[in-house]
């Protein structure tokens, strides 16, 4: 049966203005599919500086069969402002009054993706009220990631009402999406409704890595990517959860080690921190970011890459890194500081996870790949490829997602 499907994400985005996000990759395949479908999201976000800008409240675009909705919402520019959790409350009371406004067909299928938390209590009102089946999408456990990796106390107010609406989600959901592996022990632990959860992971969209990739500069190249050595790559943000400090640790362990070099690319608020504890480092280098288009390129040039988080127990859970699409697309072994919930890499076979905040660990394996052979390298690395193409397309998927629109369970 063909739904009328809304999949409500107040940070998503389409190519047109920063990136096909997840949310855009399956409503194209669900639109492939036949059904009718509506991406609603907000022109105010921190990710993103190139979103568009209208007077009205709603404006209404086709991308790729599918239909999107932005909504003008109130602009913010810290992550951690007060003014963005009122633009949470701003987006959805507007994405609640679609429901009065006689363009908008009413959904059959509702999903919530977090973040925003409230917009929870939009699916639990199209379902209240519209009888939608509504889907609670969980891309990061909130709110035990502000306690964990931002210390707040779990008796603030904030906490207190997240974690209220956390748990009607659970409660009042016909199903549960988690990106990570280990939500359904999450969901069991708060509600006891571990049986609703479907891991549904981070996925590649392979048209993108087919037809949008772009070449470094030359002067980029000429100045950041060294010669002649085992590059050792990160990429992404220079931010408090990437715990980079015990990569810049590694480093200091292995400076001796003249063919190993460490390539840190990205930015981010303690990107100037970190820069002044490798000062006196001659075997790294921090390379501003670089364009999506042009990761993979960047990665070419990596024999190793490598990704740290902190040791919380939030990933206890499991994580799904949006880097892990890039680093094993590019075909080359991963090594991550990691000490939860495994997946994606141990599945791959195509590197593997070292201790969380252990640099004399991580730096041990570092060496122990840089004494393999380039073609011992290689085949682990493809390991990772054939993993994401067998396994983690978007259309492989969206078919896993699409069960559960009808399902007689739900």
């Amino acid at each position: 049966m063909k739904s009328n499907i809304w999949y409500i994400s107040k940070y998503a985005n389409i190519k047109k203005y920063g990136a096909d996000t997840r949310h855009a990759s399956f409503c194209e395949e669900f639109a492939k599919a036949g059904h009718k479908v509506r991406l609603i999201t907000s022109n105010s976000s921190h990710l993103y500086n190139n979103l568009p800008k209208f007077k009205n409240r709603y404006y209404d675009v086709k991308s790729n069969n599918f239909n999107v909705t932005w909504v003008n919402t109130l602009k913010y520019s810290k992550a951690t402002s007060i003014k963005r959790i009122c633009s949470w409350l701003w987006f959805d009371f507007f994405v609640l009054m679609m429901a009065f406004k006689k363009k908008y067909e009413k959904p059959d299928v509702v999903i919530a993706s977090s973040l925003s938390l409230f917009t929870v209590l939009t699916g639990c009102f199209y379902k209240r009220f519209y009888k939608a089946k509504f889907i609670f999408e969980v891309r990061d456990i909130w709110p035990q990631t502000l306690i964990d990796l931002k210390g707040f106390s779990s008796n603030h107010p904030l906490i207190w009402l997240l974690n209220k609406i956390e748990r009607l989600g659970y409660k009042y959901s016909d199903a549960i999406v988690g990106t990570m592996p280990g939500l359904k022990l999450h969901v069991e632990n708060e509600v006891g409704l571990g049986s609703k959860v479907y891991c549904i992971p981070q996925g590649v969209n392979l048209a993108f890595y087919y037809n949008s990739q772009q070449k470094l500069s030359e002067e980029y190249v000429e100045q950041f990517i060294p010669k002649n050595k085992f590059i050792v790559t990160y990429t992404g943000t220079f931010g408090e959860a990437n715990a980079l400090e015990y990569i810049i640790e590694a480093a200091k362990k292995l400076k001796h080690t003249s063919k190993i070099h460490f390539l840190l690319v990205g930015e981010g608020y303690l990107k100037e921190e970190l820069k002044d504890n490798a000062s006196e480092l001659t075997n790294i280098t921090f390379a501003p970011k670089v364009v999506k288009e042009q990761v993979q390129h960047l990665l070419s040039f990596s024999d190793l890459l490598v990704a740290s988080v902190r040791d919380e127990k939030i990933y206890k859970y499991g994580m799904s890194l949006n880097k892990f699409i890039d680093y094993m697309y590019a075909k080359k072994p991963i090594v991550c500081m990691y000490s939860g919930y495994p997946s994606m890499i141990n599945e791959a076979k195509c590197g593997e996870f070292t201790p969380a905040e252990n640099s004399n660990n991580f730096a041990s394996v570092i060496k122990k790949y840089q004494l393999m052979t380039p073609l011992d390298r290689q085949q682990i690395g493809e390991l990772g490829y054939k993993f994401l193409i067998s396994e983690r397309s978007f259309g492989v998927l969206s078919k896993r997602y699409m069960e559960l629109f009808n399902e007689a369970s739900l």
